[in-house]
């Protein structure tokens, strides 16, 4: 085709269109080896032959309006080749004169080596079978840039020999953006292919040949169904198809049977009708998905098994997982709720939530830290919160997984247990000022101090008998609108305080309205009165509610303490009545005697076994620590005051003479054998080694048995108490001659020093004494020793050192 012929519009108008379709399509340089006759010859022809100078004319003109250089190439019959005609444009797109003489040797002088070779080739080929010509070639411009060009030209079979004509484009930016193109497939870690409309391969990026197990020249014209027949049929095909008909790019992720592994497949429409492939291999994170997956329902079919809230969550999202106990725990009705919801608002000040985020940054998780959560209805609940980060099996999440777990009741427990113990302890401080009270007219302002610093009832009332009164002594009520008025009733009358000291113990009234008396007890419902022995009733009340049991046992005990201080003073009174109106030492005592024996047992008695129950009611209770360890120490210490008080009443029968003998048969041996036994596990407790030794017959001995007994018994345990751990305790009793026998008591104890002896056998007398004495005891043990073994008409005897031990010899008359 002529594409210059007559420069008529059409032919113009396909020249263009010729030209833009080389860019936009081939983009490949196609150009002459302008190999012609001598310059002189063709200027000789030129100016012969006027119809080519005309042609010049016009092709000179329409280089304005190409977007490339146009050009006439001529060969002649006899094989001579020429340039008819160059555009003047080559001086811009080469940098090469447009003069016909010379040009071909300049251009092919500017054209690599390395592809100069391959260019020459393609015009002899093209003149050699007068055809179509095109070709890419790089251009070495004289100024040093390098540029690509594009050449094509069609022969003119009319002409005499042959006339090519053609034009010459810039491809550079193509080739420069194809080259990046390239670079980039082949950098890229995805594996990418492209096929043409008709489905065959174009080209195959060295990561698709890994994947596939081919080559791209095996690949290359090939269509893509015959490589791979197994994806007719399946989504591939189909999403394929889509693009291809459709030209809108697709995505998806999908498993290829015939190869076992998951792609992620992105699809995009090529320019030139084909399509561009996209595959990512997403095998290995497909399996941790499905593992995760396996893992988060193994996880959900345990979380949902137990009371502990767990849950997932993300800074930026919030609760991603919850399980039910978590989702109930927190008020609402279903996941989807809770998961809509603020997740500040799950804590009762928002601000914690961030500040419990940055401690788990930098801890890199939280171990049962006690939050205050809210609930979706407003109220509020302890819990403790324990977290962990844990990273997502793609690495790009990080999860913090979380327990809480509701401690609300088990905190009211610990208030509980912390309120009984100060109040215990505030009972046992106050108490020691009820204690020291030196008239009985004392005694009920120090009982409402102690009722206001540890209890704090709004009423608080106390009342003395005084004959067949009860009169008032200390009425105190705070908080209350309207309160009975304090007047003195008969015993006889139905009160809460009287049925208190008719009962012996403490006695509740949950209504007023229950006691049949005239008083009116305006906004006071609930009464509690506790007995002080026969002598009076503590009473409080409140408006409304009931008594703690724990209250009201140490209400009893601080009745016993104010029944103690009472008898306490009343046998005082006594006394130094008896002692005006009695002539002799015995009459006092006596008195003592019969008055401690009735007033300070009862009191005493009532004590220990408050304490016993309290202990009790701890121990069904489950209540373990400080609690438990005060009423321990109260039973013990009533243990210990009973046992001081039946010392102080026996030595005072012994110094009064009211203490009396018998003179049956008594077995020493025997008596012996039968004390060790039983303080066998009291020095076991202490890690004492007790030894019994003597005859193998028991040595009989006409004597007062209870008083033989007491004689080993308070010397045996005396070893015990100052022996410590790992020591030894020996007793034996053997005639020493027809008329006595001696009752030995040895340890490896503390020892007593010289100065000490002599008063060991005094009442109330220690080594150690004071507050910060080292043992315990009333210091009467030896001294009702001392007497009874005179009275039996016995000695004793007494050898220590320091450190080292302590040896008694009792002789006893046989």
């Amino acid at each position: 085709m002529n594409l210059f012929h007559a420069l008529d519009p059409a032919h113009v108008t396909y020249l263009l269109v010729f030209g833009a379709g080389a860019v936009g399509g081939l983009l490949g340089l196609m150009a002459f080896g302008f190999v012609g006759r001598p310059a002189e010859t063709r200027r000789r022809e030129a100016a012969s032959d006027g119809r080519q100078a005309a042609r010049n004319a016009r092709l000179e003109a329409l280089t304005e309006t190409m977007p490339g250089v146009p050009y006439e190439f001529r060969v002649g019959p006899d094989g001579e080749q020429s340039i008819a005609f160059i555009g003047d444009g080559a001086t811009e797109l080469l940098g090469l004169a447009p003069e016909p003489d010379g040009f071909y040797e300049r251009f092919v002088e500017h054209i690599p080596e390395s592809h100069r070779g391959a260019f020459l080739r393609s015009v002899e080929e093209a003149v050699t079978t007068r055809s179509h010509w095109r070709h890419e070639v790089p251009f070495d411009r004289p100024d040093g840039e390098r540029i690509w060009l594009l050449g094509s030209a069609e022969p003119d079979p009319q002409e005499k020999g042959a006339l090519f004509r053609g034009l010459l484009l810039n491809i550079t930016e193509r080739i420069e953006e194809e080259r990046r193109r390239e670079q980039v497939i082949r950098r890229v870690t995805d594996a990418i292919v492209e096929v043409d409309a008709e489905w065959c391969f174009t080209l195959v990026n060295d990561q698709a040949e890994a994947l596939y197990g081919m080559k791209e020249e095996y690949l290359l014209g090939r269509t893509l169904w015959d490589v791979f027949p197994r994806t007719k049929g399946t989504r591939f095909e189909e999403e394929y198809r889509r693009v291809m008909r459709s030209r809108e790019p697709v995505r998806f992720e999908e498993r290829f049977g015939g190869m076992g592994t998951w792609f992620d497949i992105q699809v995009y429409p090529n320019p030139d009708g084909g399509l561009a492939f996209y595959f990512d291999d997403v095998t290995k994170r497909k399996e941790r998905e499905e593992q995760l997956r396996e893992r988060e329902e193994l996880l959900r079919s345990i979380t949902e098994n137990v009371s502990e809230g767990i849950y997932r969550s993300t800074p930026e999202e919030g609760i991603v997982y919850a399980n039910s106990a978590f989702v109930e725990m927190f008020g609402y009705e279903s996941r989807d709720e809770l998961r809509a919801a603020d997740p500040s608002t799950f804590y009762a000040d928002p601000a914690e939530r961030e500040a419990l985020y940055r401690q788990e940054d930098e801890q890199g998780g939280l171990d049962g830290v006690e939050v205050q959560f809210q609930r979706n209805d407003g109220s509020t609940f302890t819990g403790l919160l324990s977290t962990q980060q844990v990273d997502a099996p793609d690495g790009n999440q990080v999860y913090n997984d979380g327990a809480v777990t509701e401690i609300t009741q088990r905190k009211r427990q610990e208030q509980m247990l912390k309120s009984r113990r100060r109040k215990i302890e505030a009972l046992y401080r106050a108490t020691s000022g009820l204690l020291s009270v030196e008239n009985r007219d004392a005694v009920p302002g120090r009982i409402a101090e102690v009722l206001q610093e540890v209890f704090g009832f709004p009423l608080r009332h106390i009342g003395l008998v005084e004959g067949e009164m009860l009169v008032p002594k200390k009425t105190v009520g705070e908080d209350l609108s309207r309160m009975p008025e304090p007047k003195a009733q008969p015993l006889s009358e139905d009160l809460v305080a009287t049925r208190a000291i008719q009962a012996g113990e403490a006695v509740v009234v949950e209504s007023t309205g229950g006691l049949e008396n005239d008083i009116d007890y305006g906004t006071l419902s609930t009464l509690a009165g506790i007995p002080i022995g026969g002598h009076g009733a503590v009473v409080v009340g409140k408006e409304a509610g009931t008594f703690d049991a724990l209250d009201l046992r140490l209400l009893e005990v601080l009745g016993g303490y104010a029944t103690l201080v009472l008898g306490r003073l009343e046998r005082e009174e006594r006394l130094v009545q008896a002692r005006e109106e009695a002539e002799e030492a015995a009459q006092l005592k006596s008195a003592m005697l019969a008055n401690m024996s009735h007033e300070v047992r009862t009191p005493l008695m009532s004590m220990i076994g408050s304490a016993d129950l309290l202990r009790e009611d701890l121990e069904e209770a489950g209540l373990e620590g400080e609690p438990a360890d005060m009423a321990e120490q109260i039973f013990r210490s009533g243990q210990r005051l009973r046992e001081t008080l039946d010392s102080v009443l026996e030595l005072s029968r012994l110094e009064s003479g009211a203490y009396t003998l018998d003179d049956d048969s008594a077995y020493l041996g025997v008596i012996v054998r039968e004390v060790a036994q039983e303080l066998h596990l009291r020095a076991h407790e202490k890690g004492v080694r007790l030894e019994v030794g003597g005859p193998g017959a028991s040595v009989e001995v006409r004597l007062d048995e209870t008083a033989v007994r007491r004689i080993v018994r308070n010397l045996v345990e005396n070893a015990i108490k100052f022996t410590p751990e790992e020591g030894e305790v020996r007793v034996r009793a053997e005639p020493e001659d027809e008329e006595t026998v001696l009752l030995e008591v040895e340890d490896t104890g503390v020892g007593i020093a010289e100065e000490a002896r002599e008063d060991i056998f005094d009442a109330f007398k220690q080594e150690s004494e004071g507050l910060d004495r080292e043992y315990e005891g009333s210091g009467l043990g030896l001294s009702i020793v001392d007497r009874l073994t005179t009275m039996l008409g016995g000695t004793i005897e007494v050898e220590s050192e320091k450190g080292t031990g302590t040896r008694f010899a009792v002789r006893l008359p046989r």
